[in-house]
């Protein structure tokens, strides 16, 4: 069953929401750059042609909360900005680009 163009945008919205209530602080920031930075060490060194490859990394504080690759996106287009955050069981705590992840990979 295809969802609606509504529904799509109430997901967004919703998301959104999320990601706001989730703004990362400096300790956090710093774990995004430097996994962009590790991805961007990857396509230099050509080490992008792995299937369903991802880095991740664990955030900073209390909850065992890890920053991973947004479903679909290629190598060279993470930024620090374009991280997902997710628990260790793998539910989603902040996705500003509204693409998931890969639950097995």
């Amino acid at each position: 069953m295809e969802e609606t163009p509504g529904k799509e945008r109430g997901k967004v919205r919703e998301q959104r929401a999320r990601c706001q209530a989730h703004a990362p602080d400096a300790a956090e920031w710093a774990v995004h750059t430097d996994l962009a930075a590790c991805y961007r060490l990857a396509v230099n060194f050509r080490m992008t042609d792995l299937v369903y490859a991802h880095i991740s990394a664990r955030v900073p504080g209390p909850e065992p909360h890890f920053l991973i690759n947004a479903y679909g996106l290629l190598f060279d287009e993470i930024t620090a900005s374009r991280r997902v955050n997710v628990t260790l069981g793998g539910k989603i705590v902040a996705d500003p680009t509204g693409l998931g992840i890969n639950p097995v990979g």
